[in-house]
């Protein structure tokens, strides 16, 4: 398993349709991925270089950096850092979203995009992460805590909004 973090190109126009339709049939929540699914791949690629660069960015929004975790020519996940964090990200979101097409799940994909991107966040200034993912998300907070993530809290889940978990991976050796 040799993937990588690759920022998205012109290139990957097949390879992000065929990503984007993984999504399609589970109807589930895209983490990390905040561009018009029906965006041509030109807007795609200047949209997020111009948010990495904190240019363009949407009121309330911060710079972040998007990248897809590439694997034999196919991506397989993405992921979003966050360079700070707002009042709102703090409650929900954190320094990091991230989503695994569901036909590469279970296969380690996460664990090694999330390494991946959690060593670019120092450069980025960011020297303690929060992540935030759904309580009943076990995947998603096994992947947190094999990446360093140390549980703060866990909300209760309410009518109007799902039970969450927030956790901290300290970034400074």
């Amino acid at each position: 398993m040799t993937g990588r973090l690759v920022s998205l190109e012109p290139a990957h126009r097949d390879a992000l349709e065929l990503f984007l339709q993984d999504f399609d049939p589970c109807r589930e929540e895209l983490h990390g991925y905040f561009l018009d699914r029906d965006a041509d791949i030109d807007s795609a690629v200047a949209d997020l270089t111009d948010w990495a660069a904190g240019i363009n960015i949407k009121e309330g929004w911060v710079p972040c950096t998007t990248w897809f975790w590439e694997e034999e020519g196919a991506l397989q996940g993405v992921i979003n850092v966050r360079h700070r964090l707002s009042p709102q990200l703090e409650e929900e979101g954190g320094h990091i979203g991230y989503s695994v097409a569901p036909s590469f799940r279970r296969r380690g994909v996460a664990t090694r995009m999330l390494s991946a991107a959690l060593s670019t966040c120092p450069s980025l200034g960011i020297k303690r992460a929060l992540l935030t993912c759904d309580a009943k998300n076990i995947g998603s907070w096994r992947t947190i805590e094999v990446n360093g993530g140390v549980l703060e809290r866990e909300s209760e889940e309410t009518a109007d909004k799902r039970s969450s978990r927030w956790y901290w991976i300290d970034l400074e050796t």
